[in-house]
């Protein structure tokens, strides 16, 4: 499960703040929820396609003895959008439908979200929750790579879902360590063990991403994140001098033949938790630049254009290198006004497509 996100935490906390807890104050001055009914209280819309946007339908029911009105509406994170608006009337008896749609990453694992629903007059608010399952053709078990607390080494599995038998051409960059499986004897098989050794490296230089590499041309690349105290919020330092930073941490570019080129887009979010989201600086979305940082790719700016969440989504062009093949992970840094940070590409290399007039 992905950790809480930066809107999530804002969230909560503001919520806390408005509600007027404290450590002193007792159970008898805590207002209780509105007496309405979500249902169904969660949408699990299962295995899903990573990158799908996923519409579902709630309905808020009132068992209230008078009409209630709606407050506010927060959602956990800016993955999902509410129709719901501050000032609806729900009728004493009545109901009404809300629509909600739940943005699943584009990287695999399951993502969950929650919608807070404040009433007027109640205290906690009442909650709405959403869940998937972002599935590649192969999946990964666990979906990540656990590297907390000193651990240095760890399995993973990875199946096909349709059970058919496949290749693992890399893993994290090399080649593939197996558990009870020699490739150079044994058939391909539907699943494998891989044994994961994790970088030594410093924080500031830790890759965020295990890749393994397949030979389905429907599922090239796996990416496992790892999840180790320099991964996670310590991974960007400098998020809040610059008032932005990238939620999903990889551009995941599949297949590209030699000679070719994909353009990839890649969000950044407003960040200032400190003043609660007030942009300090305008020109925080000022776009300037993109470059690779590695010599196995050729990254572009190919455009940038502001979101309605205060964010930007800045389309991003990569192509690899004449001499890259095979599976590449390599650094890109996006640059604006106010700073910058790096962000991963990986994509595994073709050989460039046969001209079928020189056969």
């Amino acid at each position: 499960m992905r950790p809480p996100s930066h809107a999530f935490l804002i969230a909560a906390a503001a919520w806390v703040l408005s509600a007027g807890w404290t450590g002193a104050q007792s159970q008898q001055q805590v207002v209780p929820p509105a007496p309405v009914a979500v249902e169904p209280p969660q949408i699990d819309f299962g295995k899903v396609k990573p990158g799908s946007k996923l519409p579902g339908t709630f309905r808020l029911r009132n068992l209230a003895p008078s009409a209630v009105t709606v407050k506010a509406v927060t959602p956990s994170c800016k993955c999902t959008d509410i129709s719901l608006a501050p000032g609806t009337v729900i009728p004493v008896g009545g109901s009404v439908e809300v629509a909600a749609t739940l943005a699943v990453p584009t990287t695999p694992g399951e993502k969950d979200a929650k919608v807070f629903i404040t009433f007027e007059g109640f205290g906690a608010p009442t909650m709405a929750m959403l869940k998937a399952d972002a599935t590649l053709p192969i999946r990964a078990t666990p979906s990540f790579v656990d590297a907390l607390k000193g651990t240095l080494t760890g399995v993973v599995q990875v199946s096909s879902e349709d059970q058919q038998p496949f290749r693992v051409l890399s893993a994290g960059g090399v080649a593939p360590i197996f558990v009870n499986f020699d490739p150079a004897s044994d058939a391909p098989r539907s699943t494998y063990i891989l044994r994961w050794n994790f970088p030594n490296a410093p924080c500031e230089k830790m890759p965020l991403w295990w890749v393994v590499e397949t030979d389905r041309p429907d599922c090239p690349l796996i990416p496992l994140r790892f999840r180790h105290e320099c991964t996670g919020m310590r991974a960007d330092p400098g998020k809040e001098a610059r008032f932005w930073f990238i939620p999903e941490p990889l551009l995941l570019a599949n297949r590209v033949a030699v000679g070719s080129s994909v353009v990839l887009p890649l969000v950044i979010e407003h960040y200032n938790p400190k003043s609660k989201g007030a942009v300090m600086r305008a020109d925080w979305s000022q776009v300037k630049s993109v470059q690779s940082l590695s010599p196995d790719l050729v990254a572009t700016l190919e455009g940038a254009k502001p979101g309605a969440k205060n964010d930007v989504e800045v389309q991003v062009r990569v192509a690899p290198a004449p001499s890259a093949r095979g599976a590449i992970y390599a650094p890109i840094e996006i640059t604006t006004a106010t700073g910058s940070a790096v962000v991963a590409v990986s994509m595994q290399v073709a050989e460039p497509a046969a001209d079928p007039a020189k056969q």
